[in-house]
């Protein structure tokens, strides 16, 4: 993409040189391309000297309506927020297309509220601050530092990856692919579990791109490897839930079985009616893991119910060599669709782990998963025996993922 902003100063530098009428020529030439190109040159004439061409455009500049001269425009605004093409965005309502700049946009020329109202915890801002010019970077400092107690949050906690929503990893993954961001998406890659890395491999096989460390180098050729020619069979139509289960997990999430230990909540599962079960679940997969002493009782569990429970919150799982779980009871067996080789965090696996996928029958590796447990045992395998990755983690929110740099 050619960078408007810079072309801007080039030309107009080179702009008062030229004589009056050809400038208005010039300018009314370039008011009728409308182009990206012309956004620059007409954003100099704004400082003509003579009031005729200065008109002509504003004119234009207000009357721009394709995308990518508004963002051309934008840009130019945001390298100085006090100036004239701002202050044209500003009354006509214009802003960048790219929902990570148009947040940017609003900050710089601090229309906070409509900002706050698209971009609370500073998402966006922080992926696109990334990526400006050192000048934008001092306009956003200039509107945290200006005293409103709002922008204080812009120096705040980064979220781990873990901790985010499906929505939250899935923009993220977006942004990073719309900008090509090839080096932190793999980075994210190595911690996601592979219903979302998947079907990023396609996406880094048609880049071109490798990473540049050895070690990455060849675990990035194994992963593309083992993909070449595979997909995840079609993700699984959601299943029909009930308003009353998940209102029963929620209040295990956050009512009193939460503030209580995990011992006592194992003692008081033993005899606990099916809701009341079900929201010690909820709250026992908060403090409790996959394959603890907690999700081992609640798969024994003789109440389906809290069994289903153990695999809606991720406390029990299927095992990493089955495509689906066993249970005698129907409806455990219909509602648990996600399979443990997609939902599994890197990260958070175990040797155990890693002895289950080897020791997984021929037919697993053959089968609809067949292609992901090839590939979570190359990471596992590398994961595992490779000096630890540092935490990767993810602004809060929709855009932004900052991801630490892989020793």
């Amino acid at each position: 993409m050619m960078d408007y902003a810079k072309a801007g100063r080039r030309l107009r530098s080179r702009w008062p040189l030229i004589g009056t009428l050809i400038r208005r020529r010039a300018c009314r030439e370039l008011a009728e391309e409308g182009s990206p190109a012309a956004v620059p040159l007409l954003v100099g004439a704004l400082e003509d000297r003579d009031e005729r061409v200065r008109g002509m455009a504003e004119a234009a500049l207000r009357s721009l309506s394709g995308r990518e001269a508004v963002d051309a425009l934008c840009r130019l605004a945001m390298e100085d927020p006090q100036g004239r093409a701002a202050r044209i965005c500003l009354e006509t309502g214009k802003r960048p297309s790219d929902p990570e700049e148009a947040c940017l946009f609003l900050f710089v020329t601090r229309q906070l509220d409509a900002y706050f109202n698209e971009d609370f915890d500073f998402q966006n801002l922080r992926a696109a601050y990334e990526r400006a010019e050192p000048r934008v970077k001092e306009s956003v400092m200039a509107v945290v530092r200006s005293g409103d107690r709002r922008c204080l949050g812009f120096f705040g906690r980064r979220k781990p990856l873990r901790e985010c929503t499906p929505a939250e990893i899935q923009l993220a993954v977006e942004s990073a692919l719309r900008h090509r961001d090839w080096a932190r998406l793999f980075r994210a890659f190595l911690q996601l579990p592979l219903k979302y890395s998947f079907p990023l491999l396609e996406h880094f096989r048609k880049s071109g791109w490798a990473p540049e460390e050895e070690d990455l180098k060849l675990l990035y050729r194994n992963l593309l490897r083992e993909s070449e020619g595979q997909a995840l069979p079609p993700p699984s139509p959601p299943p029909a839930t009930s308003p009353v289960f998940e209102r029963w997990l929620e209040e295990g999430r956050s009512g009193e079985f939460a503030r209580r230990g995990e011992a006592g909540l194992l003692v008081r599962l033993n005899n606990a009616a099916p809701p009341e079960g079900v929201r010690i679940v909820a709250a026992l997969a908060g403090k409790a893991g996959s394959g603890s002493a907690a999700a081992q009782a609640v798969e024994q569990s003789p109440h389906w119910l809290v069994r289903l429970a153990g695999y809606a919150t991720g406390l029990c799982r299927i095992p990493l060599d089955r495509d689906a779980v066993q249970d005698t009871n129907y409806w455990v067996g219909e509602l648990v669709r996600s399979p443990a080789v997609l939902e599994l965090w890197p990260e958070a696996a175990t040797p155990a782990d890693l002895e289950t996928l080897n020791a997984a029958p021929r037919e697993a590796w053959t089968g609809k998963l067949g292609a992901a447990r090839r590939l979570l045992r190359v990471l596992l395998s590398w994961q595992l025996t490779a000096p630890e990755l540092e935490p990767v983690v993810y602004e809060a929110g929709e855009f932004a993922p900052e991801l630490e740099r892989a020793e």
